[in-house]
């Protein structure tokens, strides 16, 4: 079996998805094995298009490769059917050829979506995408929930699932002071949505392992990053779902094995979006605009799903060595490479922790106990040339190429790609 796994190192929104499609083009599947369409994913076509995804694997856009939506996954399928649209818009075709989703994932209802509402305008408030992402989890692990399955027998039963669902959330609607909800003209919503999703369902599981056995190639796709692992992270600030090289295997339904490669993916610039201890936080307003610069750009620092303005703060290799730990990465890729002059003519990384008078060379495992971690940086020196259009190590400015050198020797791991653009093609690889 040779499967590839990618996974964020950080906080999420590392690039994760343009590497993904960097390496689809030479894979048979390309996999999503955790979360819902909480994720998000942006693609930049050949012709500079942007391509937003947030359920549907990275390799959509590859005729080759056949994308599978795991068990491990939740499907919302009004976001599904909506997202399918958006994809075809930009001329991709979307067949059940190319696209299967697992009869075993479970379904995003409705109603799921109103209490993660409710529960966003209280003290209770965790920074959600108000997708139904934890309501749908929790469902599941107190066996309340619905899979894709049903979907493939008479709607009639699932459709009154959604009704009773609705109703039962309306009296808290109210007192919270919410409009009521049109319980009809949902459940004709979701309706018309299930009828879209129905084609695209199968066991996928059996799919992967078939396919696995004839000597296919599968690359396993992370949603959202290690911080954010519900096992892993920095708890209680993190998704549903594990984000971890530990997911593919039950997320997919395959045998626990070694991953042939497991690659970390880096951001040089390093963000987050919603709550949550940030050792290396930036708080320099001044900094903070010079770093953020033109917000309208394709690779501004704002949330693909949510559209939230990200923290800023710098790398943090103290969290990367235990991302790489867990994950078993056996090499990393560092997008925004371009963006690392903006911090000025030096560049301070985190290289340890201070945690209660010792000093830390591994992030500590709750966010709990980062929060009382102060960073200790080194620094080094910056460039002034334009990268963008540099496509080989060697041709990087003597100081670039010391900054990934630094980072190799820091994690002890070859960086094997090197983000240096928003498009496809600005890449360096090594």
């Amino acid at each position: 079996m040779k499967i590839i796994g990618v996974f964020g190192q950080q906080r999420g929104d590392e690039g994760k998805g343009r590497v993904v499609d960097m390496l689809a083009e030479s894979c048979d599947m390309v996999a999503r094995f955790n979360g819902g369409s909480n994720a998000g994913h942006t693609v930049v076509l050949p012709d500079g298009r942007e391509l937003a995804l947030h359920i549907v694997p990275s390799g959509i856009a590859h005729e080759k490769a056949v994308n599978i939506i795991g068990n491990g996954t939740i499907v919302d399928p009004i976001r599904f059917s909506e997202e399918i649209a958006s994809i075809e818009s930009l001329g991709i075709t979307v067949t059940p050829e190319k696209l299967k989703v697992s009869s075993s994932a479970h379904l995003v209802l409705p109603h799921y979506k109103v209490l993660e509402e409710i529960r966003e305008l209280g003290r209770s408030a965790q920074g959600s995408t108000k997708a139904g992402i934890a309501d749908t989890y929790a469902a599941k692990a107190q066996r309340s929930g619905v899979r894709v399955e049903r979907l493939l027998g008479s709607h009639d039963a699932l459709l009154q699932v959604v009704r009773d669902g609705l109703n039962s959330v309306q009296m808290e609607r109210k007192k919270h002071g919410l409009p009521p909800v049109d319980i009809e003209n949902e459940v004709k919503i979701y309706s018309a949505a299930i009828v879209k999703l129905q084609p695209f369902v199968t066991d996928t599981s059996v799919y992967v392992n078939e396919h696995l056995a004839a000597g296919e190639t599968l690359l396993a796709e992370g949603a959202q990053a290690f911080l954010l692992d519900i096992d892993h992270g920095m708890y209680p600030y993190v998704t549903s779902s594990s984000t971890t090289a530990g997911g593919v295997a039950t997320g997919l339904g395959i045998a626990p094995t070694t991953l042939d490669r497991s690659i970390g993916i880096v951001k040089a610039v390093q963000s987050h979006v919603g709550g949550g201890p940030f050792v290396t936080e930036i708080h320099d307003e001044k900094l903070l605009d010079v770093l953020h610069g033109d917000m309208t750009t394709i690779d501004a620092e704002k949330g693909t799903t949510t559209g939230r303005v990200r923290r800023l703060g710098y790398l943090d290799i103290t969290g990367i060595r235990r991302a790489d730990m867990v994950n078993g990465t056996t090499e990393l890729a560092i997008t925004k490479l371009d963006w690392v002059p903006r911090y000025g003519k030096t560049i301070k990384v985190c290289t340890s922790y201070t945690y209660r008078g010792q000093t830390l060379s591994m992030a500590p495992d709750s966010a709990w106990a980062l929060e009382k971690c102060e960073p200790v940086y080194e620094e080094l020196s910056a460039w002034d040339e334009d990268i963008t259009e540099v496509r080989s190590f060697s041709e990087l400015p003597t100081a670039a190429q010391k900054y990934i050198e630094a980072i190799e020797k820091w994690t002890g791991l070859p960086v094997t790609y090197i983000g240096v653009g928003p498009r496809r093609d600005q890449v360096i690889i090594r």
